[in-house]
C-alpha cells in the first residue's frame, strides 16, 4: 500500500489536481503507473483532527524506522510503535486516521525521541519535514545531536552568558539550543537572530527538569542539593 501526502489545488472539470508534498521517488512513480486508471482513496481531514502534515511526519520515520530495522514491513513497525507508545503512556490504543491533534504532537515528540535516543538515520525528507520542530531540539539537546543535521552537537547558547564560568552559573531560564561544530561555527559567523531565521529554531528554555538531565552549571547548589 502506497500512502502519499499533497494539496489539492484545484478542480479540473470533473476532476481534481493533486499536487504531491514532494517529488515523486521512482518507486512511487512506478506504482502509480501500475494502478493508473484504478480506484483511488483521497482523505479530507477535519482540522480537529490529526493534520495531514502531522500524518506525514509520523509516517516518513515509521519507514526510516522500518529500513532501520530492516522490517520491510512498515506496518509491523507501525503496531509496535504504536504499542510502545500506548504502553509508557498509558493511553488507549488510537488510530492515526481520526485521532487528536494533540493525541498526533505526543506521538510524534514520542517517535523523534525514539529516533535520536537509538540513532535510527533519517532520510532528507524526514529532515525536511521535521526542520524546527520544538522536540527535534529538546531531544537533540537530551541525546546531544545537532537540531539541524544530526551530528554529534554541543550545547549552544541562545541567551548570552558572558565570560563567566559555565560551570557555576544558574543555566536555568536561558535558551539553548544544540548545535555540532560546523553548525555552532556557522551560528557565529552569521549571527544568532540571522541564524536562527535561517534555520527556523526556536530554542529550548531550560528548566529544572532539562538541567538535571544535562548537568548544566549549579543545578545541585541551586536547589539546596550538595555537590
Amino acid at each position: 500500500m502506497l500512502k502519499m501526502f499533497g494539496y489539492f489545488t484545484s478542480l479540473v472539470k470533473d476532476g481534481l489536481l493533486f499536487k504531491p508534498q514532494f517529488k515523486l521517488t521512482d518507486h512511487e512513480k512506478h506504482v502509480l503507473a501500475k494502478h493508473q486508471g484504478g480506484l483511488m482513496e483521497i482523505r479530507i481531514t477535519d482540522p480537529r483532527q490529526i493534520s495531514s502534515d502531522q500524518r506525514a511526519k509520523i509516517y516518513a520515520m515509521f519507514g526510516d524506522i522500518d529500513r532501520w530495522q530492516e522490517y520491510r514491513d512498515p506496518d509491523y513497525v507501525k503496531h509496535i510503535c504504536k504499542s510502545q507508545y500506548c504502553y509508557e503512556n498509558a493511553v488507549d490504543w488510537f488510530s492515526l486516521s481520526d485521532c487528536s491533534m494533540e493525541r498526533a504532537n505526543s506521538f510524534i515528540k514520542f517517535l523523534i525521541d525514539f529516533c535520536l535516543k537509538w540513532d535510527i538515520p533519517w532520510s532528507m525528507r524526514t529532515m525536511d519535514m521535521i526542520d524546527g520542530d520544538y522536540w527535534l531540539c529538546y531531544y537533540g539537546l537530551v541525546h546531544r545531536q545537532c537540531c539541524i543535521c544530526r551530528n554529534p552537537a554541543d550545547i549552544a547558547h541562545i541567551t548570552a552568558v558572558g565570560r563567566t564560568n559555565r560551570n557555576k552559573i544558574d543555566h536555568r531560564g536561558k535558551y539553548v539550543m544544540p548545535l555540532c561544530r560546523t553548525h555552532h561555527q556557522e551560528q557565529h559567523t552569521i549571527g544568532i537572530s540571522t541564524f536562527m531565521k535561517k534555520y527556523h529554531i526556536k530554542g529550548v528554555k531550560i528548566d529544572d527538569k532539562l538541567a538535571r538531565i544535562l548537568n548544566l552549571g549549579n543545578w545541585r547548589t541551586q536547589n539546596g542539593e550538595n555537590e
